[in-house]
C-alpha cells in the first residue's frame, strides 16, 4: 500500500494548507484528501501488522490491553469474523456502538484537549434540557413549615445534528490477521480520520455546518457562523510578580459566567463556580516553549521546575488549531459533544483504490458546543521580546 515520499505529518501539513487555500482547487483538495487517506491507511497497516508479530502468540489478556488490543464483546466479535470471511464488509453492516465508544476513549487518552470534552456517544441528541434552581435548602426544626421551597426554571435549546463523514482503506491482508487485530486498525484508522476533525472544530468552529468552537461568542451569528470572540486581556509573563497578577485575574474572570437556559432566556442569570484545579491553557505549539521558559526555574537541587501560579504546568496544552499569539483559558468540562451512528458501513465505488484494498465510508452524526458563553476566553500573548 506505500504510495507516497512524504512522511504522514507533511501529508496532513499539505491538507490542511489545501483545505485553508481559498485558491486551491477542488481537483487539488480531493488529491490531498485521498493523499491524507492512503497515509492513514498505511501508516496503520504498518502498526497493526508489527504489533501482530510481536504479540499475536501472546495470550496474556493484561498485556494485550495494555497494547491496545482489547478483549472483544460477542457482537464485536461476530461483526469482524464475517468481515474476516466475506473479504470485507457488507453494505448494509452496522458499526458496532461499542467499537465507536472505544475509538473516542482512545482519542481522549491520546489527545490532551479531547480529554477535556464531555463526550456523550451512542444518542445523537436534538434537544438540550436546562435548568436554574431558585430558591435553597434551608436549615430548622423537623416538621416546620417549608422556608426554602426548591423551584426551578426550565428552558429547552434546539441542537442540529451535523454528518462527519470517515474514510477506511482496509487492505485484504489485514482481513487474513483475525477479529482482534481487524479491529485494532479499524480503530487506528477512525481515531485518526477523525481526531483533527474535532479538535479544529473545538478550538474554532464558526458553528456553521460544524460544531462551535471556544474561539467563538455563543451567540449572534450571520447565516449561521458565529463570531469571533474578543480578546480578555493580555498576558506578558513578564516577571513572577506580573504573572501572578495576570493569572489571579484570568481565574477570577473564568469564575463568574453567564448562564441561559434555553433558546428564550434572553437575560440569563450571573452565577458563580469554583475553577481551582479545572482550568487549562490551550496554545500553538509555536508559543508553548516561551510560555514554559517564562515559568521554568532551576532548584537547589539543580533539576529544573516549572511553575504556573494557580494553574498545574501540565494543564497547558498544545494545539496547532490555536492562533499564534493567542491563548485558549478553558475550563475543564464545560464543552459537550455528542457523537452517534448514523448509518450502515457502506462501500466506495471510487476507482482511485487498490486492487488489493477497499475503501469504506461510516458516517457519524454529532455536534458540539461549550456550556456557556464563558466556558473559555481567549487572550493575546505579548512577551516582551
Amino acid at each position: 500500500m506505500e504510495k507516497f515520499n512524504l512522511t504522514p505529518e507533511q501529508i496532513k501539513d499539505k491538507l490542511r494548507a489545501s483545505l485553508k487555500d481559498s485558491d486551491a482547487t477542488l481537483e487539488n483538495q480531493v488529491d490531498a484528501i485521498v493523499e491524507n487517506m492512503f497515509s492513514i491507511a498505511e501508516s496503520s497497516a504498518k502498526q497493526v501488522k508489527a504489533e501482530y508479530a510481536e504479540l499475536g502468540h501472546v495470550q496474556d489478556e493484561a498485556i494485550l490491553a495494555a497494547r491496545g488490543i482489547h478483549v472483544l464483546t460477542a457482537e464485536e466479535t461476530k461483526f469482524y469474523n464475517e468481515a474476516s470471511k466475506s473479504g470485507g464488509f457488507n453494505s448494509d453492516t452496522i458499526l458496532p456502538e461499542t467499537i465507536i465508544e472505544r475509538v473516542f476513549d482512545d482519542l481522549q487518552k491520546e489527545h490532551p484537549l479531547l480529554k477535556l470534552i464531555n463526550f456523550g456517544l451512542g444518542v445523537a441528541k436534538e434537544k438540550i434540557i436546562r435548568s436554574r434552581r431558585k430558591g435553597k435548602a434551608v436549615w430548622g426544626k423537623l416538621h416546620k413549615d417549608i422556608e426554602g421551597q426548591l423551584d426551578a426554571d426550565f428552558g429547552a435549546e434546539e441542537i442540529t445534528q451535523l454528518k462527519l463523514t470517515a474514510f477506511m482503506l482496509i487492505s485484504n491482508d489485514t482481513l487474513e490477521l483475525g477479529a482482534r487485530w481487524i479491529d485494532r486498525y479499524v480503530r487506528l484508522c477512525l481515531s485518526e480520520a477523525i481526531s483533527e476533525a474535532w479538535e479544529e472544530a473545538i478550538i474554532d468552529g464558526d458553528g456553521k455546518d460544524k460544531p462551535l468552537g471556544l474561539m467563538r461568542k455563543t451567540s449572534g451569528d450571520t447565516g449561521g457562523v458565529f463570531p469571533a470572540k474578543e480578546k480578555k486581556g493580555d498576558l506578558t509573563f513578564k516577571d513572577p510578580a506580573t504573572i501572578i497578577k495576570e493569572f489571579a485575574a484570568l481565574m477570577k474572570g473564568l469564575s463568574t459566567y453567564k448562564r441561559y437556559i434555553g433558546s428564550d432566556d434572553t437575560t440569563g442569570s450571573d452565577e458563580v463556580r469554583k475553577v481551582d484545579g479545572k482550568v487549562h491553557l490551550i496554545v500553538n505549539p509555536s508559543d508553548y516553549y516561551d510560555i514554559v521558559a517564562r515559568a521554568t526555574v532551576q532548584n537547589v537541587n539543580g533539576a529544573y521546575v516549572t511553575n504556573l501560579p494557580f494553574i498545574p504546568a501540565n494543564h497547558i496544552i498544545e494545539s496547532i488549531y490555536v492562533p499564534k499569539g493567542k491563548l485558549i483559558a478553558y475550563v475543564e468540562g464545560e464543552y459537550n459533544a455528542d457523537v452517534a451512528m448514523k448509518d450502515s458501513i457502506r462501500k466506495s465505488e471510487e476507482r482511485f483504490i487498490l486492487e488489493d484494498a477497499t475503501l469504506y465510508v461510516t458516517k457519524l452524526l454529532g455536534n458540539g458546543r461549550p456550556t456557556n458563553a464563558d466556558a473559555a476566553h481567549v487572550y493575546e500573548i505579548k512577551i516582551p521580546s
